[in-house]
């Protein structure tokens, strides 16, 4: 909960078994409790076991996967590559290496990505994304520790620690036969599902703070509306989101003496605007919440820029995994109602939303 008294901003969280402040969890990665919380089984992971990292789009997970090489110990490089930018036809090539002339086009001898992260670790980003019959020759790979490059004959041994990272369950995706129920269990050493920012609120401000003495020379003030603001939106895109908007207030409005409410994007405002203060007196208890956008009876909706529809269309997206079909139905809209929606906030892609 989001606590204002006066011009003091507090945030209510529940204990946990870890009790961290905000600071810098692993170079440039920071957090406080319920983050420390999430992560603290990779610092006892070992230097073997492959790991899958889970969460929204914007929430870490490629820093998450930098954190746990770093505190594996493994003596090898980090690489990163990203499963839904590879080339289909190429795919095998990059990761498992290629010898020349192996294909059309194949003009130098390549390595491939194991290779190139021997004795290191190897951070699979989207890995949803990676065909099925790829999948096939990487649970090879792992289960047999050696890679075989296009056109080669032999196979060269790697030492390589897999990092998968997924925004949505690999056990669902196995269940809806997008995903190899076998290469699921090789990958599944332990997995870590980082929490969205919505879900660590404390860390909101302090993020915001970091991010601008990252950016400016000086610290700027800042109003305590400015502050709530921050604190009660609710992050679709998370640390990223987080992020962009730090760089971008700070470029507007440098010369300004505070970052005021009214420097905060309409989305933003009218998130904080929309929450109903809860007051008390000696007499009563506290009166109850406002219910839920998707809770409360359907409306009209009116301009297609109408920021309650778009947050409300947010929220059924984020809980109908992505299917505009099924959220514009939970909202009472049309598809093409919806897809205007979206439209009318350019900052935002659908892309952003379909796993969230």
């Amino acid at each position: 909960d989001v606590v204002r008294c006066g011009e003091w901003i507090g945030i209510v969280v529940s204990p946990t078994t870890v009790t961290t402040e905000f600071g810098e969890i692993v170079s440039g990665w920071w957090g406080s409790s319920t983050l420390a919380s999430a992560v603290a089984p990779a610092k006892r992971s070992g230097a073997e076991l492959p790991v899958i990292v889970q969460g929204e789009t914007g929430t870490g997970k490629e820093g998450l996967a930098r954190a746990i090489h770093a505190w594996s110990g493994r003596r090898g490089p980090f690489v990163a590559v990203n499963c839904a930018a590879l080339p289909v036809d190429l795919a095998e090539a990059e990761l498992f290496g290629v010898r020349k002339g192996a294909f059309t086009g194949a003009h130098n001898a390549a390595p491939g990505l194991f290779r190139a992260a021997d004795g290191g670790s190897l951070f699979l980003d989207e890995i949803l994304e990676m065909p099925l019959s790829l999948q096939a020759k990487l649970l090879r790979v792992i289960q047999e520790g050696c890679v075989r490059a296009v056109g080669e004959t032999h196979d060269v041994s790697v030492d390589v620690r897999v990092i998968a990272a997924t925004q949505e369950p690999l056990c669902e995706a196995v269940d809806e036969q997008r995903f190899r129920s076998d290469l699921h269990a090789r990958l599944d050493g332990f997995t870590i599902v980082l929490p969205p920012l919505r879900a660590r609120r404390e860390d909101v401000f302090p993020l915001f703070t970091t991010f601008a003495q990252q950016c400016a020379t000086t610290q700027p003030a800042f109003d305590s509306r400015f502050v709530e603001a921050l604190c009660v939106y609710d992050w679709p895109l998370n640390v990223r989101e987080l992020q962009l908007l730090t760089r971008r207030l700070l470029s507007l409005h440098a010369a300004e003496r505070s970052l005021r409410r009214s420097h905060l994007p309409e989305r933003m405002t009218a998130s904080a605007a929309s929450v109903e203060p809860r007051r008390t007196d000696t007499t009563r208890t506290l009166d109850a919440p406002a219910p839920s956008l998707l809770e409360a009876p359907r409306r009209t909706w009116k301009k297609v820029d109408d920021e309650a529809e778009f947050r409300a269309l947010v929220e059924a997206l984020r809980q109908h995994r992505g299917s505009v079909a099924k959220a514009a139905a939970a909202l009472g809209l049309s598809r093409n109602r919806a897809y205007r929606v979206l439209s009318a906030h350019p900052e935002f892609s659908l892309s952003d939303f379909r796993d969230s």
